[in-house]
């Protein structure tokens, strides 16, 4: 399978929910938690950010197999952890696209109750995220020492997975837009090496 198109998509898409959320929060009101729930433009960005973080796992599985540093050692545990915390994170992320929206049209009283953030839900929307932002966090230490990332991008994810561990809205973008440019950072690498290979390979020998 070819993971390169989902890593490079992961950033952008990641992007647009953040961008759809703050605009929603704007049309909406940063004040109601049930009116943000009811938003089609909040479910538009719950919608994209599904996606975005889907297509993380796949670009995660990608470099897994692709950078040596992550296949022993603090990068293999990383990999490992992070698999577990984006996959739990894509579980919270698909109750904010089905399980919301049908409570926010639920009424008034009992909406503003559940939107508002139920306690074991939302620890639980906090656990996920420390296990994506720890297993991100030794990814890109291991990768701070793979020869084939440029430091500056390893130093981007890892501050990208620490600002992870904030409850901020759609936290996971840093660290989606991150693997993106780290993806394509070597992709446009390896096509600049691929024609200095074949030029000095220099012209064929005549058939004698």
């Amino acid at each position: 399978m070819n993971d390169r198109p989902a890593a490079l998509a992961t950033g952008p898409v990641s992007l647009l929910a953040l961008l759809l959320f703050v605009t929603a929060a704007v049309v909406e009101g940063f004040e109601s938690d049930l009116a943000l729930a009811r938003s089609p433009i909040a479910s538009a960005s719950s919608v994209a950010g599904l996606i975005g973080l889907i297509l993380l796992v796949i670009a995660l599985v990608g470099m897994a197999q692709r950078f040596a540093s992550l296949q022993a050692g603090v990068g293999r545990v990383g990999v490992g952890i992070a698999l577990v915390g984006t996959l739990l994170s894509i579980g919270g992320q698909w109750s904010t696209v089905f399980v919301v929206p049908g409570l926010a049209r639920m009424d008034d009283a009992t909406a503003e109750a559940t939107t508002s953030g139920i306690p074991l839900v939302v620890a639980g929307f906090i656990a996920s995220f420390l296990v994506l932002a720890l297993g991100w966090i030794l990814i890109a230490v291991a990768l701070l020492k793979d020869e084939g990332v440029p430091r500056w991008a390893g130093v981007f994810l890892l501050v990208a997975a620490v600002i992870c561990i904030v409850p901020l809205p759609a936290r996971f973008f840093l660290i989606a837009v991150a693997v993106s440019m780290i993806e394509w950072r070597v992709a446009s690498r390896s096509l600049r090496v691929q024609p200095m290979r074949f030029q000095s390979a220099g012209p064929a020998e005549p058939a004698v």
